[in-house]
């Protein structure tokens, strides 16, 4: 069995493909599991699970969830002051 050194957690504001990868690589190193394992767990090739966690290829957004959800990975969302909605302004 490979051991797994985990990584630290990025940022929580994720503006790129790369801070998005390096929060789905932290939570997976943490949690002891290697490429392989969780590319099997989650049913995902290997190379799509390393693209996302680099920011490099093409992942599409469903394949990213994918792989988030079955790491326990959940997001939030902020609407912009100024785009109206909750937490924003409403026109009148």
């Amino acid at each position: 069995m490979r051991t797994v050194k985990a990584t630290s957690l990025p940022a929580p504001l994720i503006t790129h493909p790369q801070q998005l990868g390096a929060l789905v690589r932290a939570v997976r190193t943490a949690s002891g599991l290697t490429l392989e394992e969780t590319a099997l767990s989650v049913k995902v090739a290997k190379q799509t699970l390393q693209n996302l966690e680099t920011g490099t290829g093409t992942v599409s957004l469903a394949l990213a969830f994918k792989v988030m959800n079955g790491l326990g990975i959940r997001l939030t969302w902020q609407v912009p002051p100024d785009a109206g909605g909750p937490g924003g302004t409403d026109a009148a």
